[in-house]
């Protein structure tokens, strides 16, 4: 609840604190005495937009919980400066909690009782349906949200089939090599020492051309023997020589025995396969421009790929599936959310005209209209529709009259408060009499279940008030400022009186009989 409301130097208000209580608080004052301005003041608190003079101020003290609240406002240096209990803050957090405190509605403000919104929030609480609409909205924000999910997935599917033909095609050129990357080293040792072993061969056959072939050396050597032995015949000096070839023949065969050994069995075959794979792995390196090694960790990445795709899949099925079941769990939410609205629908139209033939409007005539409208609100469009004279009911935000307005709106209140506080300016304008009366007991009636704060000119209202409060204009040295002071005893019964018309014995027992009469409701 509001507790107080403190102006510095808020335009002819210099410096006052106007303090308001629990139930119904009601400012009066002669016309122009600023009694308007305590409205304006929260305004400014707000955020609203004019030409405040330097030095204005407006600080706001709430109830909220047992916890105390306390914004400000004020103009320094040409702009404004926000406060949350004394610590720096935005105009747009100032502006929520004071909102969300109070309902403000000046004489000719369409307040939020003309928006949709406003309406069905109003609607769904009396007809006790609000959590069960706030669970079907939760539900189906989620479910447009899997759908959203499912759109993007259906878009997103053409992309991810050529990627995937794309991961397969490179994963084919990879896996068909078929080795690891130490397999594929050594592969490269085993063809380096092949190469050596063909040159070892090529060398060792090389030798024994030499010993072997027709008119090598072993043949010339045995040849050169059986020359020096006839000779030897002759010439026995020759003879030491040819024992020498017997061992240099010997040697010859020996060595001929032991480059044969040394031949390596080399398979063509083997050699071509193992190049083969070499080939294909630095084809590989070629096309991915990366070491065979990196081939093999992007190949690795590439498999990573494909699961995430494949789990996409199957999330697809999962994501399915749960739109199916939200839809399912809304429908039946959506027909308990249509019982409810339609089953109150009578009972709401009739305490609302009680209330509004209470004020005056007894030829008025209130409907609540469902129009079919699927969406996260449920299967229907809640509206309210209002005439002056009985027929040809049009939604609210077509009545003309601002005391119209106030006067549906309180019977709203009366039925389901949506706020803490509700601030009213004049909302008398236009009735006297009995249904002056009337209202004065249904704002009582209204004050047990919030705050409520009202500017009138009602002497009805004014003795209905639990705390009375007065603005008035003063003077001094021809400059005006505004005195606020509560009321009480005598000088509440004057007030009263005045508001009658003239201060007189006979107003001053019709502010005591008003007095009596207002406060037992």
């Amino acid at each position: 609840m509001l507790v107080r409301i403190y102006l510095e130097d808020f335009f002819i208000i210099k410096h006052q604190e106007v303090e308001f209580g629990k139930g119904l608080n009601v400012l009066t004052g002669e016309s122009g005495a600023g009694k308007s301005l305590t409205v304006s003041s929260l305004l400014f608190l707000m955020g609203h937009q004019q030409e405040y003079p330097e030095g204005t101020a407006v600080e706001a003290e709430f109830l909220k919980d047992g916890e105390q609240i306390l914004v400000r406002r004020e103009i320094k240096k040409g702009k404004s400066r926000y406060y949350l209990n004394g610590v720096g803050s935005i105009q747009k957090v100032v502006k929520e909690i004071v909102s969300s405190m109070v309902l403000l509605q000046g004489q000719n403000d369409r307040m939020k009782i003309l928006r949709r919104d406003f309406q069905r929030d109003l609607y769904d609480r009396f007809a006790g349906v609000l959590d069960l609409r706030r669970e079907y909205e939760k539900l189906y924000a989620r479910l447009e949200h899997l759908k959203e999910k499912l759109r993007d997935w259906n878009e997103r599917q053409r992309e991810r089939k050529i990627r995937l033909a794309v991961i397969l095609e490179e994963l084919r050129d990879i896996e068909r090599v078929g080795l690891s990357h130490q397999e594929y080293e050594d592969i490269k040792e085993k063809l380096s020492t092949i190469e050596h072993m063909e040159k070892i061969n090529a060398l060792v056959g090389r030798a024994l051309d030499h010993l072997d072939t027709q008119g090598g050396l072993i043949d010339r050597m045995l040849d050169l023997k059986r020359v020096l032995s006839e000779l030897c015949r002759y010439d026995k000096t020759v003879e030491s020589f040819v024992k020498g070839m017997e061992n240099i023949s010997d040697e010859l065969r020996y060595l001929r025995q032991f480059l044969s050994s040394k031949l390596l069995d080399i398979d063509p075959e083997e050699i071509n396969r193992l190049n083969e794979k070499v080939y294909q792995v630095q084809k590989l390196e070629r096309r991915y421009g990366m070491k065979y090694k990196d081939i093999l960790a992007y190949a690795g990445k590439l498999r990573s790929q494909m699961e995430a795709y494949q789990k996409e899949e199957d999330s697809k099925e999962e994501l399915e599936e749960e739109i199916l079941h939200l839809e399912e769990t809304l429908t039946s939410l959506a027909d308990k959310l249509s019982d409810g609205r339609r089953s109150a629908k009578e009972t709401f139209e009739e305490r609302v005209m009680e209330t509004l033939r209470d004020m005056g409007l007894e030829r008025s005539s209130f409907k609540v209209n469902f129009s079919q409208e699927e969406g996260r609100y449920g299967r229907e469009r809640v509206e309210f529709l209002f005439s002056s004279y009985g027929k040809d009911e049009k939604p609210l935000e077509s009545v003309v009259s601002g005391g119209e307005i106030s006067r549906i709106a309180l019977s709203f209140f009366l039925l389901s408060p949506t706020s803490e506080t509700y601030v009213l300016d004049e909302i008398d304008a236009g009735i006297g009499g009995e249904t002056s009366l009337r209202l004065a007991k249904l704002l009582r009636r209204l004050s047990e279940s919030m705050q409520v704060i009202v500017i009138t000119h009602s002497p009805a209202i004014a003795s209905a008030a639990h705390k009375h409060i007065l603005v008035k204009k003063e003077f001094k040295d021809d400059s005006a400022f505004v005195k606020i002071e509560e009321l009480s005893g005598e000088e509440r019964l004057e007030e009263i009186a005045r508001l009658m018309g003239v201060v007189s014995e006979k107003t001053i027992e019709g502010a005591k009989d008003l007095l009596k009469e207002t406060s037992n409701v």
